[in-house]
């Protein structure tokens, strides 16, 4: 009989010890983690967008469950680099998690307009309009200015190429320029009236060559 106990809190102690393990692990990890998701937004800050990409996926390695701010830091950081099949990727997932997020609807309908999936940009301003907060409405409002422009410019884009079909791609007429994630790195002139609105309320989300309307 004492065997048996003795037996029983052998076992007993060696689960314990791989629990405070596992504990040990767990925690060595989310502690790498939590330094990747720090020093990948310090970077997506100076506009390091490979740095602070490599560093974020990275930390969605060790995420256990989709985490919003590595989602997001993936999303932006591939936006900087013009990577927008990622971007818009990662928009879709950043929605599915924060349906009431915004900034990452506009972006992601941004997206949509410059793939010409106006179908799936329109649900985003839809979405916006259902979110109903001042910042959701006005930005279905300016994301559906973007559509009307977009579907213009793309149906004179597509008419250019049937006439010219040897014309080289020229930013801003033949295609859209890049997609500029934040607004503090552009070194453009003066924005436009329209551009101007839409900057105050949507800092980080401006198109200069792009979709933005004109």
């Amino acid at each position: 009989m004492s065997k048996q106990r003795g037996g029983f809190f052998s076992g007993l102690v060696v689960m314990l010890v791989i629990i405070l393990l596992l504990a040990t692990a767990l925690l060595a990890v989310a502690a790498v983690r939590e330094r990747n998701i720090t020093k990948a937004e310090s970077l997506l800050r100076s506009g390091d967008h490979y740095g602070a990409s490599a560093l974020f996926i990275k930390a969605e390695k060790f995420s256990l469950r989709p985490d919003s701010r590595v989602i997001k830091g993936i999303a932006e950081s591939s936006l900087g680099m013009e990577d927008y099949d990622t971007a818009a990727q990662y928009y879709k997932k950043l929605v599915r998690l924060e349906p009431d997020n915004v900034e990452a609807r506009y972006r992601l309908g941004l997206l949509y307009i410059r793939a010409k999936d106006y179908g799936a940009a329109e649900k985003e301003v839809e979405a916006l309009r259902e979110i109903g907060s001042e910042s959701a409405i006005e930005g279905a409002e300016a994301l559906a200015e973007n559509l009307s422009s977009g579907k213009v410019k793309g149906f004179f884009r597509d008419l250019l190429r049937k006439i010219a079909p040897g014309l080289p791609d020229i930013p801003g007429i033949t295609e859209d320029g890049p997609l500029m994630p934040e607004a503090g790195e552009q070194e453009e002139g003066p924005l436009s009236e329209d551009e101007d609105g839409q900057a105050e309320t949507f800092p980080n989300l401006q198109d200069p060559g792009g979709a933005e309307a004109e």
